[in-house]
């Protein structure tokens, strides 16, 4: 399947923050893939819980009804990503989110209290597994993020003692989480000599396009952004829709099991070593400027991803919602 590089490039020119993975449209697209594998009784009580989150109105706002359900569905997948640009400052209306940072030492207070938690939790949306391709002493990942957080709503899910609007914001969270985990730059840190702290899942190492003129530190941007958008870029639900459709009916997907969240994190890790670190990408920070078959395989990757990605989530959720 061919990969837009006008489209990637729309991509890098969008700012991506350290905490996101796909942009919106690929978190759409995951969740849209999930949602056109659940069961009605799952749909069902998806959207039901997904009317208590406060951007519920929001979402669905000029939508007709028959398309308000899956609209507002993989809407949601966007929302925690949403939470950064409600940060507190200065002026900022209530309610605002806490940046608590990315190693907070309470990192594992006041857990699954629903939309009472107003803390950006920018250490859910990642598992950053280390490497060193040439000796540099390697950090362990973060004791709360993505892999733990994603069983612990899939659990919560199912626990009659919780209450819905409990639900809701961990139902929100996890169609985000297992988007983020089959990102391959969500699931992994190098370190080497010139970035030995990690480099934040490719944030530090910087890329230029093909044809893009000069490929400089001005000019370029992150790998990790780069990867961010390599599912595409237009924002619209319904394009999102339209396109996981697609995906569906055209693209080899391996085999769905009740695999662990653990092992999704496994195999970004491995895409992200074999293909996203690939050449030209090379030891350093660059920046390096990608060819057209770089492209083409991190567009076709990302494809991939996001369909078994949202066929994955289709699985929790008519296990726990129906």
């Amino acid at each position: 399947m061919k990969f837009s590089i006008a489209a990637a490039i729309t991509a890098l020119v969008v700012a991506s923050a350290p905490a996101a993975a796909w942009n919106a449209r690929g978190h759409m697209m995951v969740a849209a893939v999930a949602w056109s594998q659940m069961t009605p009784a799952a749909r069902a009580r998806a959207t039901a819980l997904l009317k208590l989150n406060p951007r519920y109105a929001e979402w669905t706002r000029g939508v007709a009804n028959a398309e308000r359900d899956e609209v507002a569905f993989v809407k949601a997948a966007t929302w925690p990503d949403e939470l950064r640009n409600m940060v507190c400052t200065q002026g900022t209306p209530s309610p605002c989110y806490r940046d608590d940072g990315y190693t907070p030492p309470d990192a594992g207070a006041g857990i699954n209290t629903g939309y009472a938690d107003l803390r950006l939790r920018k250490y859910w949306h990642f598992e950053d597994l280390g490497f060193s391709p040439d000796g540099t002493p390697i950090n362990e990942p973060f004791a709360f993020n993505a892999e733990t957080q994603i069983a612990a709503f899939d659990t919560a899910l199912g626990d009659a003692s919780l209450s819905d609007g409990a639900k809701s914001y961990d139902l929100a969270w996890l169609l985000h989480m297992v988007g983020d985990v089959h990102q391959p730059l969500h699931a992994v840190s190098r370190f080497t000599t010139t970035t030995p702290s990690g480099d934040s899942g490719g944030n530090a190492v910087k890329i230029c396009l093909p044809g893009s003129g000069t490929c400089d530190e001005a000019h370029a941007k992150a790998l990790h952004s780069f990867w961010d958008g390599a599912a595409g870029t237009n924002s619209s639900p319904q394009s999102a829709v339209d396109k996981a459709e697609h995906l569906q009916k055209t693209m080899f997907a391996a085999a769905v099991t009740d695999s662990a969240p653990g092992a999704w994190v496994a195999e970004s890790f491995e895409l992200a070593r074999n293909v996203a670190y690939a050449a030209p990408v090379g030891p350093g920070k660059g920046p390096y400027r990608l060819t057209t078959q770089y492209v083409a395989i991190a567009g076709t990757t990302a494809e991939q991803r996001v369909t078994l990605g949202g066929a994955r989530l289709a699985r929790i959720l008519n296990r726990r919602l129906n």
